[in-house]
């Protein structure tokens, strides 16, 4: 790893997701309230896009996007996209901005925004989710075609990270947080099961995702696209066979325009290397027929198609190596080389983070972006104890209390290492006041409470509109 000292403070940034709920009975919003808020918006100067609205907002160097959005994912959820920033405080204001901006034109329509990792008026079953889904036709065709449950995670909020990482980092920055994956989210949940369907437990999200995808069939593969890999990555051969080799292809396109599908349902290096002459015969997602030509595009547009806890994000260089180039320096085990030519920008998203109570919205963002700063130190920790180790952590981490101590090693000591090697990571980046960010998480192990735990509390103490009152943004 390069002296920080002498490299450029590491952009970051949060897409933060916040269910939304009417302010009347707590009841989930339909779409059309979201397109009427989108329209709203669009009069005071934004640009609508599909599901969101954006504006341009300069950040403080070289990003993969420059702008700040708002928008829908599966149901009625509003995610608050901030622009890049070297530090927190930053971030802090743009979200506080944002946050205002929203508060403001959903009071418009008698609705309200909760710092709840689940939505307590919606139930993840078809029913509902059919209902109340945000209408994205490449979730029908995931649901259609490869027999995905979207509605395990249509009442699921969740925050994502977003750091700079260095092209040689990036893969072992992916195995860190995949490691914590657990240990972070004993201290981060906020997603508790307020539903009554999975027998209690302090943190559905990661059950959900697990149950979102099929097991058997001919589409067992997508299974490893979610939560946390079976084998660890190693580097990038290892990362970019999970998105090229492991599995039929997903969609090619952009994630949310010219998406298409081939019934001959290849891997992504079998599309590339063994397309037939003029192209693939495949289908839009309006089933109509059309050709497929791989083109370098469709691997630039790879890096989504992982939604594991934590993956890696690019921005390719104005002129990317042909699909030829491609296929060639796979095969000759040169991939990594061509990549490190071909990327221009390389981040970690981390993705395992429940929605965060009112007033820590950016504790998670603290803590990742302070564990990748001090990226050596991390993984020394990480090394403690072996890949099951942590997989085990995880698990245990959706139904376990707190104080818990899992194969011998005890929850509360492993989360004040772990906090304590951030901090030192936020004072590496030079964020002035490292302890103001992390003091919410070490304020929940002297509790020895996650936000899950408050949220039952809430709930038990007077129902969803107990929960709402605790924690309406």
């Amino acid at each position: 790893m390069s002296d920080p000292a002498a490299a450029p403070v590491a952009l970051i940034s949060t897409e933060v997701e916040l269910p939304v709920v009417s302010i009347g009975d707590g009841s989930p919003p339909l779409p059309q309230l979201f397109d009427a808020v989108w329209a709203d918006f669009a009069r005071r100067g934004w640009t609508a896009g599909d599901f969101s609205i954006t504006r341009d907002h300069p950040c403080e160097g070289q990003a993969i996007s420059s702008h700040q959005m708002m928008s829908t994912d599966t149901g009625p959820v509003i995610e608050l996209v901030v622009s890049p920033s070297t530090t927190l405080a930053g971030i802090a204001a743009q979200l506080t901005s944002l946050q205002s901006d929203a508060r403001d034109a959903l009071d418009r329509v008698g609705c309200a925004m909760i710092g709840c990792g689940v939505h307590p008026g919606l139930r993840p079953e078809p029913a509902d989710y059919y209902r109340y889904r945000t209408p994205r036709p490449a979730y029908d065709y995931a649901i259609r075609e490869r027999g995905w449950r979207h509605w395990t995670i249509v009442d699921k909020a969740a925050v994502q990270e977003v750091v700079d990482v260095s092209f040689e980092d990036a893969p072992r920055a992916v195995r860190l947080l995949h490691r914590l994956t657990g240990l972070m989210n004993f201290v981060l949940r906020n997603d508790p099961d307020l539903h009554g369907g999975a027998d209690g437990c302090l943190s559905v999200r990661p059950l959900a995702w697990r149950d979102h995808v099929p097991h058997s069939g001919r589409f067992a593969g997508d299974a490893r696209r979610v939560v946390i890999p079976e084998t660890e990555i190693g580097g990038w051969p290892d990362y970019l066979s999970l998105l090229w080799e492991k599995g039929p292809m997903f969609l090619v396109g952009t994630k949310n325009h010219g998406q298409a599908w081939v019934p001959e349902h290849p891997s992504f290096l079998e599309f590339l290397a063994q397309a037939p002459a003029g192209g693939w015969a495949g289908r839009l997602l309006d089933g109509s027929p059309t050709r497929v030509i791989p083109d370098s595009s469709h691997v630039a547009a790879t890096d989504w198609s992982y939604m594991g806890f934590a993956r890696i994000r690019w921005k390719w260089r104005p002129q990317p190596p042909s699909v030829a180039e491609i296929v060639e320096a796979w095969h000759r085990g040169a991939i990594e080389e061509l990549l490190a030519d071909s990327l221009e920008k390389v981040v970690v998203e981390n993705r395992g983070t429940s929605t965060q109570p009112p007033g820590e919205d950016l504790v998670s963002l603290a803590l990742v972006s302070g564990l990748l700063a001090n990226l050596d130190e991390a993984t020394e920790l990480s090394r403690s104890s072996d890949y099951p180790f942590w997989v085990r952590l995880l698990d245990e981490s959706t139904r376990l209390p707190l104080e818990s101590v899992v194969l011998g090693r005890s929850v509360p000591e492993l989360a004040k290492e772990m906090i304590g090697i951030a901090r030192d990571g936020l004072v590496r980046r030079g964020e002035p006041s490292p302890d103001q960010w992390l003091a919410p998480l070490l304020q929940r192990i002297e509790d020895g409470a996650s936000p899950s735990e408050r949220r039952l509390e809430d709930v038990r103490r007077g129902g969803a509109e107990a929960l709402i009152r605790s924690v309406r943004i």
